[in-house]
């Protein structure tokens, strides 16, 4: 083989495996982002957490917008917590929003759907509200809409945090609670499920029953 030839074909073979690193070391990182509203605008300063190996935490920017950086391929979820009562936390947020996982392959970048986070959520029983439940005497549980809730679900646990009752999922913002419990005092919250958008919790809201 002349030696320009074998120089060009050497040549070509080094680029190809160079090109080709990710054969050995796994797709280039790449960048996970997204938007955080509330009531609809870009809510600046909110915390998110971005689960899948190490967990890593960003916060969103003057316009909502949160960016990891740097991303490895593999199966993650990105997840907003409320952060209590901090002065910085605005009334009627959702105690917790996560996307859908997902699995990230392609080392350039991927668009999480927005959380919502603004909900008002638990309307009645109202804190604190003294009640008698039985077959004959149910309790209608009632919330508000959330802008990407697909359906709902009511889950009560006593004020120690054991599991007491779920609701079975329903597409309207109400459900009936008719079962005798001890007398106590519980909390209650809603579970929301916002199809691709992912889902969340309400703050939890107290009750005697």
């Amino acid at each position: 083989m002349p030696e320009a030839a074998l120089l060009a074909r050497q040549g070509g073979l080094i680029t190809l495996l160079l090109c080709c690193g990710g054969c050995w070391g796994g797709v280039a990182p790449g960048t996970i982002s997204g938007l955080v509203t509330y009531d609809g605008r870009p809510a600046a300063g909110k915390r998110v957490q971005l689960l899948g190996g190490e967990a890593r935490a960003a916060a969103t920017d003057a316009n909502g917008r949160y960016t990891f950086t740097g991303v490895q391929a593999r199966r993650y979820q990105v997840v907003f917590r409320s952060e209590g009562d901090a002065p910085r936390v605005v009334p009627n947020e959702v105690a917790e929003w996560r996307s859908l996982a997902f699995e990230f392959v392609d080392g350039s970048g991927k668009e999480v759907p927005t959380f919502e986070v603004a909900y008002n959520g638990l309307l009645y029983p109202d804190d604190a509200m003294a009640l008698v439940v039985s077959e004959e005497a149910v309790v209608p549980f009632h919330w508000s809409v959330h802008p990407r809730a697909q359906r709902y679900r009511v889950r009560l646990e006593s004020e120690a945090g054991g599991f007491r009752w779920s609701s079975p999922w329903v597409g309207e913002p109400t459900a009936i609670f008719g079962q005798a419990v001890a007398p106590g005092r519980y909390r209650w919250a809603v579970e929301v499920d916002g199809g691709e958008s992912g889902s969340g919790w309400t703050r939890s809201r107290q009750v005697d029953l």
